[in-house]
């Protein structure tokens, strides 16, 4: 049997870098599950990863970029 761990409020928004009050906002708008254990509040990792999706990726072929304009200043 494999034993469950979990986070401090602080620990997991240290570890995805976002503050407290951000974690706090994923738990009220129902998000971000939290245990409670008296006035304890923990996170699970795994819930806490499960909040972030992947976003798409940008395709660099050579029809997208063609009509975007150079970075470099006109001479």
């Amino acid at each position: 049997m494999t034993m469950r761990t979990y986070e401090s409020l602080p620990t997991a928004a240290a570890r995805i870098g976002v503050s407290v009050k951000t974690i706090r906002r994923r738990i009220a708008e129902g998000v971000l599950p939290v245990y409670r254990c008296g006035r304890i509040l923990r996170l699970d990792p795994e819930d806490v990863d499960a909040m972030f999706s992947r976003y798409p990726q940008w395709t660099t072929s050579e029809s997208h970029s063609a009509g975007r304009r150079s970075a470099r200043p006109a001479s």
